[in-house]
């Protein structure tokens, strides 16, 4: 049994660690319990319904989402204060790696013999971001994707913003203006200027008007856009909407434009939609081939 006693980040961090986890348990057979997905349980189809089509994994040991939020913070603080690196105990076993292969920037591989030997006979408590399965992502990607599919409450949400955008234009490319915390995130060197953003969307209207095609753009960003700072000649989709409006009507448009960020990486995995990342403002954008994304 693996149980997760770690978060890290926000909700697309957070679905890609569990779901390189799920990938993992499904494919060795393990339990798996994840008490850290915590405040993200309600948006989902299978943690909503705490039902992962009868594979051995859990996110509630009780009813009530308070009791399992007081639990996974008492849970972690007694790992953090009494146990060490890659602690070996009669009753478990603990693999610690934010304090070794993350702070390295080193993917730790769930696929590791000893490791599955681990999960399958002893109860193993996991620690770090960086733990992946990628061969098994992959391999049950089509079921990951069903298991993060939103409750019907945001699904109708996201179709009816994008029915009325995909009326707009014949190419949707939905941008990921993220801004907040990337003001000092790898030292800000991804926290673009409007002007900036503005260019890169002409860049692409331009190739879409050379195909004949016309081009709308939906504005996704945790901060208030100012158009008055975009051309008039852009046609812009924005609007103040929940997080996971945004997160999966990125998934419906034609490509994905925006800094190196998860959540605009799981919007173009969820719906295999094409993610063109902004690694520099001298950047020239093309939106290309979808590229399977499973690595953060």
């Amino acid at each position: 049994m693996v149980i997760n006693n770690y978060k890290g980040g926000q909700l697309a961090n957070r679905i890609y660690a569990f779901g390189h986890f799920i990938a993992n348990s499904m494919e060795y057979g393990y339990p798996l319990f994840n008490p850290e997905f915590d405040e993200y349980v309600p948006y989902f189809e299978a943690t909503s319904k705490n039902y992962f089509d009868g594979y051995p994994i859990s996110v509630t040991l009780f009813k009530q989402h308070f009791a399992d939020r007081v639990f996974s913070r008492l849970f972690r603080l007694w790992a953090d204060i009494t146990h060490q690196l890659f602690t070996r105990t009669p009753f478990y076993i603990l693999y610690r790696q934010f304090k070794t292969y993350d702070k390295k920037n080193i993917i730790f591989d769930l696929n590791d013999p000893s490791f599955v030997q681990d999960a399958r006979q002893k109860k193993v408590i996991t620690e770090g971001w960086i733990m992946r399965d990628h061969t098994n992502f992959i391999k049950h990607a089509d079921t990951i994707r069903r298991f993060f599919a939103p409750v019907e409450k945001y699904r109708l949400m996201v179709d009816e913003l994008m029915g009325a955008t995909k009326k707009e234009a014949d190419v949707i490319i939905g941008v990921h203006i993220r801004r907040g915390d990337y003001f000092r995130y790898n030292g800000g060197i991804w926290y673009y200027p409007d002007e900036v953003y503005a260019e890169k969307m002409q860049q692409i209207q331009q190739q879409m008007m050379a195909k004949g095609k016309t081009c709308a753009f939906l504005i996704c960003s945790n901060e208030e856009i100012n158009t008055s700072n975009y051309s008039s000649q852009l046609k812009l989709i924005t609007g103040k909407r929940h997080f996971m409006v945004d997160l999966y009507g990125l998934a419906q448009c034609d490509g994905i434009i925006g800094p190196p960020s998860t959540f605009s990486q799981w919007a173009s995995f969820y719906g295999k939609v094409p993610l063109t990342y902004i690694f520099s403002k001298e950047d020239t954008i093309q939106i290309g081939e979808y590229v399977h994304a499973c690595n953060p």
